[in-house]
């Protein structure tokens, strides 16, 4: 494990065109992406959705080609997600999160702790487990359906700091 990369101071699949629901304005969080992203997508395609801006690189230690990554802050994305889309090889492989953004099965960032999201995963019929990590002072939640991961949370206390689809992304 490596160096956590941490956002600056969230299952069921939802239908892909719905980014919420009618219980708010929280975006939705699905097992392959959020809005109209899809883990899968290439970089032209997620950046023709408007939810993207910024790019940079991302860990050096990920080796040539570097990853690249973008902040979803573009100007059809909405307002409150604190988030970055992560491309490996020209393909959108991690989102990571740590505000604006609620799991199709409830788990909400800011607000969510580590105890309800694997409660709530679990009662979903996903496997959620949690291990503290002394190199991050941290723990790190790890859903799993079908015996591959597809969410995962880091959190300093009890409080989920990130939350990201399929893991958190690290850097060592």
């Amino acid at each position: 494990m490596g160096a956590l990369l941490l956002l600056a101071p969230a299952s069921a699949l939802v239908p892909g065109s719905a980014w919420a629901d009618g219980r708010g304005s929280t975006p939705l969080l699905r097992l392959d992406g959020i809005g109209p992203l899809r883990l899968g997508m290439t970089r032209a395609e997620a950046v023709a959705t408007g939810w993207l801006s910024d790019p940079g690189p991302g860990c050096e230690l990920g080796g040539p080609p570097l990853p690249v990554v973008y902040k979803l802050k573009g100007p059809k994305a909405p307002a409150g997600i604190v988030g970055t889309a992560q491309f490996e090889r020209g393909t959108l492989r991690v989102f990571a999160f740590s505000a604006g953004v609620r799991t199709t099965f409830g788990v909400a960032i800011p607000g969510g702790t580590v105890n309800d999201l694997l409660k709530r995963a679990r009662a979903a019929g996903l496997t959620a487990t949690s291990v503290y990590d002394e190199t991050f002072a941290g723990q790190f939640v790890t859903v799993n359906r079908g015996g591959q991961q597809v969410l995962g949370a880091f959190a300093e206390k009890s409080a989920i700091a990130t939350i990201a689809v399929p893991y958190v992304p690290v850097c060592e």
